[in-house]
């Protein structure tokens, strides 16, 4: 194989040919004859000196070369249509919509979108929130942020931060509780508990060996910023992300209950649709955003 790029032609009759497993379909998105698809991708094959597909009575199949290949091509397109966008701008102004679940929306994404708004003012941001994110359709956003371990159907995921746990009261309850307040003391307290993760209060009292059964008083929510909200106006203490009692903290709402960190499995990630077609360039531009200013090192 000669080490020279491969006509840009052939590779982008090659990534739609892909994309559907075959030539006709392809041939109409590029608006070209299903025989000019053909003979383009047959000019890469004889370019890189090994067949991508597999020609069958009905439709294409990658070859195994071909499926090492095409996650490379398809972020180089990728990486050039956001780069586009990014110096060039768009025709008009794009609007991309950002989903993320609700407490990293209002206490995260919202204070860090005015600086992508900043350097790329052409694009309007419309921020939506969600709970439970299993039940979420590919394509109803541009681009998700989800909790959970990096496994979507029909999205590439990937990996943003992991946040530790802390345990929070409010500021009244801290300062009528004895200085040294222990692990002990707060299994006796009513708690609050976040549905949709696993339990994370169970998580904190085993690294203690404190079995503690959940009471009667204990309450459920659906999101951390409503369990922060709560132990802010009440006697209960929180398990919530530590960026998120920062927050809380700094405003005088919460106080940090014990000077502990609780590591947890699920970790923050930027999701796209698998279909490149549903990308627009302002999406690819936002993911490369995020990961190269707010990934976790």
């Amino acid at each position: 194989m000669p080490n020279t790029l491969p006509p840009l032609l052939t590779l982008q009759a090659f990534e739609a040919a892909a994309r559907y497993e075959n030539f006709a379909t392809a041939a109409q998105e590029l608006n070209l004859s299903q025989s000019a698809v053909s003979h383009r991708v047959r000019a890469l094959e004889r370019h890189l000196g090994y067949p991508l597909f597999e020609r069958l009575p009905r439709g294409l199949r990658l070859t195994e070369a071909a499926k090492a290949y095409l996650p490379s091509l398809r972020r180089a397109f990728e990486d050039i249509l956001g780069s586009t966008s990014a110096l060039f701008g768009s025709r008009s102004d794009t609007v991309l919509t950002v989903r993320a679940p609700v407490s990293y929306a209002a206490l995260w994404l919202s204070g860090i979108v005015d600086r992508f708004l900043n350097a790329y003012p052409h694009i309007e941001i419309r921020l939506t929130s969600s709970i439970w994110a299993d039940k979420l359709a590919v394509g109803e956003a541009d681009i998700d942020l989800r909790l959970g371990y990096g496994r979507w159907p029909g999205y590439e995921a990937e990996f943003l931060f992991r946040d530790a746990l802390v345990p929070v009261c409010s500021p009244r309850k801290k300062n009528r509780s004895p200085q040294h307040r222990s692990p002990d003391d707060i299994a006796g307290d009513p708690l609050v508990h976040v549905m949709g993760t696993e339990d994370h209060w169970a998580r904190f009292f085993s690294m203690y060996g404190i079995a503690r059964t959940d009471g009667l008083r204990d309450i459920r929510v659906d999101s951390s910023s409503t369990a922060a909200h709560i132990a802010a106006t009440s006697d209960r203490s929180a398990l919530i992300q530590k960026r998120f009692a920062d927050h809380f903290v700094q405003a005088g709402q919460l106080s940090l209950e014990l000077d502990v960190e609780v590591e947890i499995e699920q970790a923050l990630y930027v999701l796209l649709a698998e279909t490149p077609e549903r990308r627009k360039p302002e999406t690819i531009l936002f993911r490369d955003w995020l990961l190269e200013n707010h990934r976790e090192r």
